[in-house]
Parts: structure tokens; sequence; C-alpha cells
């Protein structure tokens, strides 16, 4: 079924009722968009009244004092080895909505740590005086990007027109776009044409039937071919080796490297040394995950350039460390050689920078043996967990008052847009399923809450907090770093904020940050964290705010997309705001937001399904030869299925599937030496939710009573490999 499932998805079109795709003789790609009518309401701001124009499944973007219009992202597949010459559009079914619209203006950016009152919106004078159309183009180019080898051009679309003098709105009900292509040399990170890229591709792009240009390859694994690497130095390489080991029996093959495995100076690695390193892990080895097993003065994280727009100073910049340098690998991040790494124009050949993820990147921002511990013990203690623990079901949302700032005053009304469904703003995402799990709520809004009330919350027991309000570099929810210490809790916690600098692991205070102290200086607190390494950004007057675009499509992955993967579910958040990453301060968050945290870790989100039947098989047997072992199991929700064998002599064989709830598989192996071997297989989801390892079954290989002598079973044995090599 397994490689049925999988032709399926690589040959199947996006059947979209909004997007027709047509590629004629000329090698033209030609895509039509369609739009849904829009609606108007009346908002009022400040004494002000605005209209708000929205259109269903459509965001809407607006720079500070300009008109928010709604608009969408479109992600186009490029032919393999093709390079996109020239885009042009054009409309149908142009609608005139009338005129005397006073469109609501862009908000303010306000950095999270902002108490004041913050000014509220207003309207640029220039534009809203002006007869010429807005923004006066039907798509802008926001680049075209790598991912996996896979070439992605990058639109925003502008189905609505407006003329801010006479307040004419013109609606275009279907936009297309043509994108001449033309030949090129790949100079790039080939495309690996893995059945799990094209299928991830797949769902990213909204042409999927372009994928069909690039070579589809088969996986080969190797003794060199592994999952997981972790980067540490030579001195705290051994207290990952549990966390390897831990890995190993979940299927994930990991291997621990440390500096000197990429240099031969470590002391004076550079953060260019250790993307090129995961660049060739990843091309040759095929790596998914990387941990960064250290602080930033042990191994060194890249320093960003970013710049936002702030009411008090334009443009505000500053550098900040960012671990999606080790994560996209495409291409250089500084290509005009100066001290700002990661502007828009850095790229090869002064095109913005890459943005998608080869490898998805945490770090264990430790300094010493006693933290790795720490570190490790909590990630292997959630990884043990059972989804039936009561706490697995207990999510805390945790919002601040966060100044005079119309609805943006309380962080609790950015929260409540992480739960269930939310379409503010112009845009649809799936969150918290408040039926499925206990929300609590910790908000100003309702009662004031303390330090007390939050600790008292953790050493309850809370599977996961998201947090939204005023932060600093050693403080975040109401706590200090040396509250961390009166947490006493042994059911850990994953832990996600838009508050401002609790993620600057490069500690530019001397001191490490909250997001350190709560992952790796005690033995409680959260197993992982995702934080924001400099100011985090809401706006004035409105809920749409930066931070918050980053946290909904967070969750919208994990129980939308259905991607728990902590570290694919930061990225995918990132990957999903790219259209919008030339407003305001998009670009600034898309850079900060690191994972403290094990990438492999899957949020327990989903119910397992049940623990697999004992395997089905022989069991006594000879060494060296194949034998078949079957099992099935049935998952409660419907779920495709994968299983993991473990052989019972070392080796486990890797996941295998999908499958259908209740198929029967079939495995082979082959055991190379005598002996009693127990056989067991466990399952899990396709969202990572594990089931218990199986019953096991024994086998038994006994030496062989006809030969007498060990001698001649030896030689045997000799036989066989050469066998073996020279048919290889």
């Amino acid at each position: 079924m397994n490689k049925i499932y999988y032709l399926f998805i690589i040959i199947s079109l996006l059947i979209n009722s909004s997007i027709a795709i047509s590629l004629n003789q000329d090698e033209d790609l030609k895509i039509i968009y369609n739009f849904d009518s829009p609606s108007f309401q009346k908002i009022q701001i400040n004494g002000t009244i605005y209209d708000e124009i929205t259109i269903p499944n459509l965001s809407t973007m607006a720079d500070p004092g300009l008109p928010s219009l709604p608009i969408k992202g479109g992600y186009i597949s490029i032919p393999y080895n093709s390079n996109v010459k020239s885009i042009s559009a054009t409309y149908s079914n142009q609608i005139n909505l009338g005129k005397g619209f006073i469109i609501k203006p862009g908000s303010t950016p306000v950095p999270m740590s902002h108490q004041e009152q913050a000014q509220a919106p207003i309207a640029n004078t220039q534009i809203y005086t002006s007869d010429t159309m807005y923004p006066g183009t039907l798509y802008s180019e926001i680049g075209t990007y790598k991912c996996k080898g896979f070439e992605i051009l990058v639109l925003t679309l502008h189905p609505i027109q407006y003329i801010p003098k006479t307040g004419e709105i013109i609606f275009y009900s279907s936009i297309e776009i043509t994108i001449e292509v033309s030949e090129k040399q790949n100079n790039y990170l080939e495309s690996r044409g893995l059945e799990e890229d094209i299928i991830q591709i797949n769902n990213m792009v909204d042409n999927p039937q372009i994928l069909n240009s690039y070579p589809l390859k088969t996986k080969t694994t190797s003794m060199e071919s592994y999952d997981y690497l972790i980067i540490t130095t030579q001195e705290l390489k051994e207290g990952f080796i549990p966390l390897q080991q831990t890995q190993e029996k979940r299927g994930i093959k990991t291997q621990i490297k440390t500096l000197r495995d990429i240099t031969l100076t470590p002391n004076y690695i550079t953060p260019e040394d250790i993307r090129e390193y995961i660049k060739q892990q990843y091309q040759h080895n095929g790596i998914e995950y990387v941990l960064i097993g250290g602080d930033a003065d042990i191994v060194p994280a890249k320093m960003l350039y970013v710049y936002g727009l702030d009411e008090e100073k334009w443009p505000y910049e500053t550098f900040l460390p960012s671990d999606l340098y080790y994560s996209c690998l495409d291409g250089t991040y500084n290509n005009d050689g100066d001290d700002r790494w990661g502007e828009p124009t850095d790229g090869e050949n002064g095109n913005d920078v890459d943005l998608f993820a080869e490898v998805y990147v945490g770090r264990a921002s430790v300094g010493d043996l006693i933290e790795v511990g720490y570190f490790v013990n909590k990630t292997i203690s959630y990884l043990s967990t059972s989804n039936s623990n009561e706490y697995i079901n207990t999510f805390l949302m945790a919002g601040e008052y966060l100044g005079s700032h119309g609805v943006a005053s309380w962080g609790g009304n950015y929260l409540d847009l992480l739960i269930d469904e939310a379409s503010e703003d112009g845009y649809i995402t799936s969150g918290i399923p408040s039926e499925k799990f206990q929300i609590n709520k910790l908000y100003d809004r309702e009662n004031e809450w303390t330090a007390n009330d939050m600790i008292n919350a953790i050493n309850d027991g809370v599977h996961v907090i998201n947090h939204d309000g005023h932060s600093n570099y050693g403080y975040n929810m109401k706590m200090v770093n040396g509250h961390v210490y009166s947490l006493t809790n042994d059911e850990y916690c994953f832990a996600y904020s838009v508050g401002c600098m609790a993620g600057g692991f490069d500690d530019p205070q001397g001191s490490d940050c909250f997001a350190e102290y709560l992952t790796v200086k005690t033995d409680h607190g959260a197993f992982a964290a995702i934080m924001n390494a400099r100011y985090g950004w809401f706006w004035s007057h409105s809920t749409d705010g930066d931070g918050t675009r980053f946290a909904r499509e967070f969750w919208d992955s994990v129980f939308g997309e259905k991607t728990p993967v902590i570290s694919k579910a930061n990225q995918d958040s990132k990957e999903d705001n790219l259209y919008l990453i030339g407003r305001s301060c998009m670009r600034w968050t898309y850079y900060e937001l690191n994972l403290f945290g094990d990438p492999t870790i899957s949020l327990r989100v989903s119910e397992p399904p049940n623990t697999p039947d004992m395997p089905n098989g022989p069991q006594t047997g000879k060494i060296k030869i194949n034998y078949e072992y079957a099992t099935t199991s049935i998952d409660s929700e419907g779920d495709d299925i994968y299983y993991l064998f473990n052989w019972g002599d070392g080796t486990y064989s890797e996941w295998l599937g999908p499958y259908s709830s209740g198929e029967e598989i079939k495995e082979e192996h082959q055991w190379l030496e005598h002996g009693d071997y127990q056989i067991q297989v466990k399952a899990k989801d396709e969202h990572g939710a594990e089931s218990e390892w199986s019953d096991y079954l024994i086998l038994n290989i006994p030496k062989n009573k006809n030969i007498q002598f060990p001698f001649l079973e030896w030689i045997i044995e000799q036989i066989y490999f050469l066998k073996m090599f020279f048919l290889n």
C-alpha cells in the first residue's frame, strides 16, 4: 500500500477550485487564481470610522499608514533546471464596488516590551489624497527560493485596487500569472528526488504537477546514511550519548560530531564552517535534523542583520543570533561582503537569502556537562511520556496587559486566536481544539496574575504554555531567571512566547537568557521552548501582529497541517508567512524565532495507534537467512500508520509505511550470529504519536549440531561473506 500511496501523491494534481494551471507549448507557466467576493464592515479606531474589506481565505497587508487590503500568497513551482525569465499578470471580470470608501490604514508595529500608549493607525496623507490606483499592480514578486533542490517562486497577489482620493474600489475576481522560463545550469543544492521531499513540496505549491519534471530517485541506505546530527564539543560529547541511544531505539539514526570533526582548529570555528558541514551531511548522508549542542560561546550562532518599523525610530535595526542559518542551506547569506548578513539582497546574485529549510534545527544551549544532563534527561523523559498521562491534556494561555493599544491592549486577545479555528484578520488557522484539551487561562484581561501563579501552574503539571506579554533577556511569563529554581515539576512542558528577548542566547547583557534557564539550568521546567532573540512585535489597535502571525501558523501546522514535530512546525510557521516577508517586522521575526530543544520531538497531541500485535513469524531459524514477520495495528482516529521493528540483535528497521489502519504489514530480517532474539514492533501515526512496544516473539537460532568442528563452521561463515562481497 505504501508505494501506491507515494505514487498517488507524486502524480496527483492540486485540485483547487480557486487555482487552474497550464503549461503551454512554449513552456510558459500559466496559473489562474480565482477569488471569492469581498465583504465590508465599518470599524471605529479612536473616533474615526473606517471601512474594512476582507475576502474569504485571503490575508491582509499594509505597512503603517497605508491602505489595508486583501492579498494572497502564491507559491509556484518552477520546472527542473529552469530560470524565471519574466512574470506578467492579467485580470478578468473587473467589478467596480463603488466609491466613498475610507479603507482602514495599517497599524503601527510595537515592541512587546513597550508599555506606553502606542500611536493609533493614522492614514498616510500623501497616499490617502492621491488619485493614483493603489497598490497599482496585480502582483508583487517576493523572490525565487530553493527548498531541498526544488525551485519555488513566491508572489503576493492583489485582487483589490483602491483609489484613495475618490474612495473607489475595484475587484478582479480572477488573476492569471504567466511565467516565462529559460533553461539554466543548476548552481544550488541538487534535488535529492526523494519521495518524502516531493510529498512535502507537493503540499506547499500551487502547481504540484510541475514536480514531475524533477528526476525521481530511489532512496538508498548505506552505512553512512543517518537522520539526526548532534554537533557539540569534545568536552560535552559524552553527555549527549544517552540521547543518541534513545533516538536510535526510536528508529532515528543519530551521530554525534564534535567541532574537531568539522575543523582542525575548533577554537576558531565559524558559523560558515558549521553550515558547510551540515550541508555536506545533508547532501551525502541524508540528515533531516540537527541539534546544536552548546551555548553561543561554545557552538557559535550566525548574527543576522534586521531592521523594523517602529514609531519611535525608523528604521530600528540590530543584529540577532539565528539558527535559521543552519537550516536553510542554499547559497550565501552575505552576497555583498559587508558586516550585515541576511539582508534581503544578500542571496545569490543579489537576490534574497534562502528562507526554505533543508534540515530542521534545535539548540541545547548548554555550557557544561551538568546542563547537558538536565537537557538530555528532560528530553528523554518527554519522549518516554505516555499519551495517557493526564497532564498531556493541559494547555495554559498566559496573557498580560500590554498597554493602552485598543484591541491590542491585552495579550489574551491575541492568545484567543490560537484556540480552535480563527478567521480574524482575513486568514484562517486551526488552533488548539478546546473540545479535546483542557485550556486554562491566566489573563490580566480578567484577573491580574503573578509569577507565583505561573510557578504553581507549571508545578501542578502543564503540557504546553502559550505566552503573550512583556519580556526581556532575564524575564518572561512574569518570572525572572531566579524563579526557575522554584520549579519542581517532573512533568515537563513546552513553552512558546512572543515576548521580547527571552531567547537572546548570545547573552548581550552578560548572563544567560530566560529560555536557557527554563530548558537547561535545572532538572525541572521545560523540555523545549520557542522564544524571540530580540524584540517581539505586535500591532497597535489590531490583532494582526507580526508575532501572532507566526504563533497562529505554528499551531495551524500542528493541528491543521498535522505536523506536530516542533522544529518542523516552527519552520512551517515561517514559510507560510514568507509572502509577507516585506511587511513591517516579519523578516525580523522570521530570523529570531529559535527552538531551544530537540528538533525531533513531536508534541503528544494525537492518540497513538494501538500497540501492534506481537510479530508473527518463524520462532526457529538459521543464520544468514531472511525470515519474514507480520504485524498490524489499529488507529482509533483512522490515521495512517508506520511501523518500527526491533530485531533483538541491536538493530532496528527503518520506520516502514505509511500503511492503512488495520492493514497487515510484513518485513524481513536476517541474523548473523547464533542465539535467542526478542523481536518487537511499535507503531506511530502520521503525526508522530508512538505506541508502546508490542509483546516480543522469541527467535531461536541454534548452532548446527551436524558441524562438530568450530573451525569448519568458521570456514563456512567466511565463504558466505566472500560471496556477499563479490556479489556487491
